[in-house]
């Protein structure tokens, strides 16, 4: 699996037969033994790349002799990972009914509740599970209490169309007219447009509780095209200004066998394109994404089309960009072989002729690595192109990188775009409206924009 999709599944990925080693292994496999024997050259209060303590990976692994023993060591229990999760939320998010009794149960005060009542609730209603909702408001938790966003409960169930929830929220007290409702004016949604700090774009309408991603506006600027990921079949919505409003975002394409994502429009805009895991005839899932598209029919789209073999292959295609001339430069681990993971991507390029792509074109050496490389986006005039990778002297999980057309026709080095565009978090998805103006991202699961002012110094 691309390790751009595996970010989309959850927040927190316990993938054991990969990610887990030596002490947090050991944590996942309840071995006590062996973890009393390594704590006693191992800090008690280690933690992975990515914050999360022995107590995370005991929840998540559904571990209950490991947490009691790591309670007992005295581990805390309401230490907090990079992204701010407590063992806790882990308990939530992957249904360890009795680990989230433990650690209700293990409160010293009712501190937990103000301070991560807000997100439990919020990822509990992201994943439509009304038991844990019952749980922590019958636990105590205020049931008007805020996220970071300003949303209630109940606002997040009515924007995420979690109907059960939301009867249950207001029959318990939930007042509906504390509910914010948005109206989304002008260009670029009303938003004030960056300079060189980037902002979150259009918070609450496109970037909201919800995993949103894979982001592109038409040329015009009225419609504009994401993804949401929500369990392993993410899909897609789309918005349009209409009399000076912004729709409220619809869904176009979903299914309950596979996902659709990675949203791009041809050059003539006749076409959305899009990867999916669906067979040829869209009855069941296959292992591998291939690239699609559907065709503009009237007011409404055609039936999804696959892009054909020249594109496709038994293994990965990921997100697609065109260049001015229907050229399409998308990732693919086709070749992915000898000391290369299976998961890690390389970017190619398929020209357009006599109404179909050519054969696929791999870029060279200054893009492509033994590395991750993948998420392109290529200028309409190929002057240059932007992907996520991830490279040991990386910011965070995933980067945006850039390089640049040179005189001779050949790409300069990737370079990494920095702390203004980059952080701890997974970058992914550039895109940069027709104007030119602004480069739109997908950072810590929200849609990011800000000026490309940044390419200027990168270039030099």
């Amino acid at each position: 699996m691309n390790q751009r999709i595996t970010f989309l599944s959850l927040l927190l990925i316990f993938c054991l037969n990969v990610k887990a080693q030596g002490i947090y292994n050991i944590v996942c496999e309840g071995n006590l033994t062996r973890l009393d024997s390594i704590l006693k050259h191992e800090k008690l209060n280690v933690t992975d790349e990515r914050g999360r303590s022995l107590l995370h990976w005991a929840v998540g692994c559904n571990q209950i002799s490991a947490f009691d023993n790591l309670i007992k060591r005295g581990l805390a229990l309401n230490s907090e990972d990079k992204d701010g999760y407590t063992p806790l939320y882990v308990a939530v998010q992957f249904k360890r009914d009795s680990l989230f009794g433990k650690i209700i149960g293990l409160q010293e005060n009712n501190n937990w509740k103000s301070k991560q009542g807000a997100p439990l609730l919020e990822r509990a209603i992201l994943d439509d599970k009304l038991s844990y909702v019952e749980k922590l408001i019958q636990s105590g938790v205020d049931i008007e209490i805020k996220n970071k966003r300003g949303s209630s409960p109940l606002e997040i169930a009515q924007r995420t169309g979690a109907e059960e929830i939301e009867k249950w929220l207001i029959v318990n007290g939930a007042d509906p007219s504390k509910v914010r409702n948005f109206t989304v004016r002008g260009q670029y949604m009303g938003e004030t447009p960056p300079q060189l700090e980037k902002k979150i774009f259009a918070p609450n309408f496109i970037s909201t509780e919800e995993f949103e991603f894979g982001s592109v506006f038409n040329a015009a600027g009225n419609e504009f095209y994401y993804a949401i990921a929500k369990g392993e079949k993410p899909f897609i919505r789309y918005s349009k200004l209409e009399n000076g409003i912004w729709s409220e975002p619809v869904t176009i394409l979903s299914s309950d066998k596979y996902g659709y994502n990675d949203p791009f429009l041809s050059p003539d805009e006749n076409r959305l394109y899009f990867i999916s895991k669906r067979t040829m005839d869209g009855s069941a899932a296959k292992e591998d994404h291939d690239i699609w598209y559907i065709e503009r029919q009237g007011s409404g789209w055609s039936e999804p089309i696959n892009a054909g073999p020249n594109i496709n292959t038994k293994d990965n295609e990921y997100y697609i960009s065109f260049t001015s001339t229907g050229t399409m430069y998308f990732a693919s681990n086709v070749n992915a072989k000898g000391n290369r993971k299976r998961a890690n991507q390389d970017i190619y390029y398929a020209t357009f002729k006599n109404g179909e792509f050519q054969k696929p074109v791999a870029l060279g050496n200054a893009i492509n690595t033994e590395n991750y490389e993948a998420d392109v986006f290529i200028a309409p005039d190929e002057s240059y192109l932007i992907y996520c990778s991830t490279r040991p002297e990386g910011l965070g999980r995933g980067d945006l990188y850039i390089s640049f057309k040179e005189e001779n026709g050949l790409w300069s080095k990737g370079v990494n775009m920095g702390e203004l565009v980059n952080t701890e978090h997974h970058e992914l998805c550039p895109f940069v409206t027709a104007d030119g103006k602004y480069l739109m991202y997908t950072s810590n699961e929200d849609i990011y924009w800000i000026s490309t002012k940044v390419f200027d110094e990168l270039k030099k």
